[in-house]
């Protein structure tokens, strides 16, 4: 007899909101003068299942909407002495429980093994009611496991402090936290208030790292070393990453049910990130969907440790609600590499040219505003590095991803190409004079018009213009752009415009159960930088082991793309 689960079984919603059976009043003791201590009305933790490593911050709710920043409160996080893990092997998490006798397993493989031994439970008598024996115990033939003769739940403490994070000792254990509000003065104690957590689990292990691939002559000729992100230190060049990291707003169960739910959690998925983005250790990064907060708190400066600087700009969506709480456009980039020229950033915001620009047709207005924006970086190279004043421009985007606003996405990808046009016109004097990469996740699959316009220099709008908001457009530009990852096999006489070349695009960058397609893209201007290598792409068995993306394994419903650049001149 056993039941089969896909996570661990939760506790009940009383235990994790608010314990209220173990809240304590501590002694009275109010004298005159005395203020009294404020009340919590809620405690809860945003994650129902810790993980090792990451972070378990609570939410506190005093009574009559006292913020919790301005009272003292006073924290208690214990580990239960009772570990619950795999009664065969010791692992977390765990899948399955036997009903007999209240066994873990966390795989089939060690049920079946621990399985030999069910029928003795029956000669024992295992299966009633009552405490196990020893005889029993060694009759069953485990080793090691610990049976607990009573109900009794003992703890032992283990942080005085807000947050707290799971360490290895942790793992297979459950969490308690007591919030005890303090008067002002700290001589009184009100009620405190209890939560406990599911187990502690141990985080998958990582993905094995993805290699580049080696480019020559837009030809792949063989694959790098693990661990590598240069195939060619010798050449004047840099690597850049476009990565859409999926914001925490957008990260819900109800988007991702086939994702586990201690998985989605941005103190969970922000590990996964950070260890992707310093691993590839690309000289410049291009992100999306980035928050403010996270962005300000945790992004820049855990990567300015490792010699980033960066820049944010957050979506133009006035009616969020909490300060942070919106995504982005973030480049970041080596501060030992590169210094941004004076006047060489440059935000841009879709919103503000479509005021600009057709603030008397209101309809067609109305059909522009979504709050989409971009960011233009002018970047020079810096000592030790030789070529002085050698410059490149890097352009970053997040264009919109409604499917029916397929003439948004054009406009918006044209307006993006004008804007690059006068930055190089600004700085140059010319087009032609200053490489320019183009990345980010462009919500256009390859063949369609956005994708069109930049890869050939020109477009004519597959359903038309039925809204009126390309009429003033030109639908062209003179850049000389073609995709990163499209030049690889490409032959040495294919051109720009060769319907080939969209084919070799990768055969996704964004993976979940509802679609599956290429929307990323890197695009370079092919008379002034060269192809010299490519991130491979994710094993598909790895994303298909958990269904699609997000998983535990891989932190966002896109994946990253890296090419490394050499300059021709």
């Amino acid at each position: 007899l056993f039941c089969s689960r896909s996570r661990p079984a939760p506790l009940p919603p009383a235990l994790w909101w608010v314990d209220s059976s173990n809240d304590e009043r501590a002694p009275p003791g109010q004298g005159p003068g005395m203020s009294s201590p404020p009340t919590i009305s809620r405690l809860r933790l945003l994650s129902d299942q810790p993980v090792e490593g990451c972070e378990l911050t609570p939410d506190i709710f005093l009574a009559n909407g006292v913020p919790a920043h301005t009272c003292r409160l006073e924290y208690k996080w214990y580990r239960s002495i009772t570990k619950m893990a795999c009664s065969w092997c010791g692992k977390t998490p765990v899948i399955m429980q036997r009903l007999t006798d209240d066994s873990y397993f966390c795989s089939v493989a060690c049920f079946t093994n621990a399985w030999q031994g069910h029928p003795n439970q029956h000669r024992t008598g295992l299966t009633s009611s009552g405490v196990r024996t020893e005889t029993a115990k060694q009759a069953e033939g485990w080793v090691g496991r610990d049976f607990t003769e009573t109900t009794e739940q003992k703890w032992v403490e283990v942080s005085d402090v807000s947050t707290y994070i799971p360490s290895l000792d942790d793992v297979g254990h459950m969490l308690k936290l007591a919030v005890t509000p303090l008067s002002a003065d700290g001589s009184q104690k009100g009620i405190a208030k209890t939560l406990k957590t599911n187990y502690v689990i141990a985080p998958p292990p990582p993905p094995p790292p993805r290699r580049m691939l080696l480019v020559r002559n837009n030809v792949v000729v063989s694959l790098g070393k693990p661990g590598t992100n240069r195939t060619n230190a010798n050449r004047l060049g840099f690597t850049l990453l476009t990565y859409n990291v999926l914001s925490e707003i957008y990260a819900t169960a109800d988007a991702y049910p086939y994702c586990a739910a201690w998985a989605l959690p941005w103190n969970y998925r922000r590990r996964n990130i950070m260890r992707e983005l310093i691993n590839y250790r690309a000289d410049i990064m291009c992100l999306q969907e980035v928050q403010a907060d996270h962005f300000e708190n945790f992004l820049e400066p855990e990567l300015a440790k490792y010699n980033y600087a960066g820049v944010h700009k957050c979506k133009t969506r006035e009616f969020m609600g909490q300060y942070g709480k919106m995504d982005g456009c973030a480049i970041l980039y080596r501060r030992d590499k590169f210094q941004v020229v004076p006047g060489g950033q440059h935000d841009v915001e879709f919103n503000t040219i479509a005021r600009q620009r057709h603030s008397n047709d209101r309809n067609v207005l109305n059909r522009l505003l979504k709050d989409n924006v971009a960011q233009v970086l002018l970047l020079e190279m810096i000592a030790p590095h030789p070529a002085t004043r050698r410059q490149l421009l890097v352009a970053n985007t997040h264009i919109n991803a409604s499917p029916e606003f397929a003439d948004v996405k054009l406009w918006q990808t044209q307006h993006l190409v004008l804007e690059i046009e006068r930055m190089l016109t600004q700085h140059s004097g010319s087009t032609s004079t200053i490489p320019v990469v183009a990345a980010g996740d462009f919500n256009s699959l390859p063949g369609s018009d956005p994708h069109t316009l930049l890869a050939n220099g020109l477009v004519q709008p597959e359903n038309g213009d039925p809204s009126g908001v390309l009429a003033t457009l030109p639908l062209r530009h003179s850049l000389p752009l073609r995709s990163a990852m499209a030049t690889v096999g490409a032959h040495a006489n294919a051109s720009a415009e060769s319907h080939e070349l969209q084919r070799m695009e990768p055969p996704y960058t964004n993976y979940t159960t509802s679609f599956v397609g290429t929307l990323d893209y890197i695009f370079y201007t092919v008379d002034r930088l060269s192809v010299g290598g490519l991130l491979q792409m994710v094993d598909d068995r790895q994303v298909q082991e958990h269904t699609a993306l997000p998983s535990p394994l891989f932190s966002s419903d896109h994946t990253p793309l890296l090419s490394e650049f050499h300059f021709k001149r």
